[in-house]
């Protein structure tokens, strides 16, 4: 019946901040090339959106689908500034919270990708660690992981897939 997951949602209280961390540092591009200035001062009215997600029917947002690599697969998120109703609330403060707590992206070299960002001044939870997904069998299972937090708080996970040991 499903056939993969589409994209995420990402709500942001400042489209402009949201847009310069996954596109300017993570890396993403902008499904269409738009330019990030036109996504920052267009608002989109949607009847549809609004009914479906439960905000009435003059629900108003800016946002845009913001792509990790080119392949039309790709990871895909959705970033959306509310402006009526407007963006509330916080994310999960700890991130072992019933529900959805954090996204994962995966690099190709996360000590690289970490300090990279921590030069640009992201902050991060610790550095770089390895997580066994298969602790009797940790040479198959291995990844190297490190998260960070977006300009609202929400976490990300940068994270490196394939046999590490022997390159800490």
């Amino acid at each position: 019946m499903i056939k993969r997951l589409m994209h995420l949602n990402v709500i942001t209280s400042d489209i402009e901040k949201s847009l310069h961390f996954y596109v300017d540092l993570l890396g993403g591009h902008i499904i269409g090339n738009y330019k990030k200035e036109v996504i920052i001062n267009r608002t989109v009215k949607s009847r549809g959106a609004g009914i479906a997600l439960g905000l009435g029917e003059k629900a108003e947002y800016k946002g845009w689908l913001i792509r990790f690599g080119y392949d039309k697969r790709a990871t895909v998120i959705d970033i959306i500034q509310w402006v009526n109703p407007p963006s509330t609330g916080k994310p999960y403060e700890k991130l072992n919270n019933v529900g959805i707590v954090r996204m994962a992206l995966e690099v190709d070299d996360v000590d690289k990708v970490y300090q990279n960002l921590k030069a640009k001044g992201v902050e991060f939870i610790s550095p770089p660690q390895f997580m066994d997904l298969a602790p009797d069998r940790p040479v198959d299972g291995l990844i190297k992981f490190v998260t960070c937090f977006d300009p609202d708080g929400v976490a990300v996970s940068l994270e490196q897939l394939s046999n590490l040991r022997g390159k800490e």
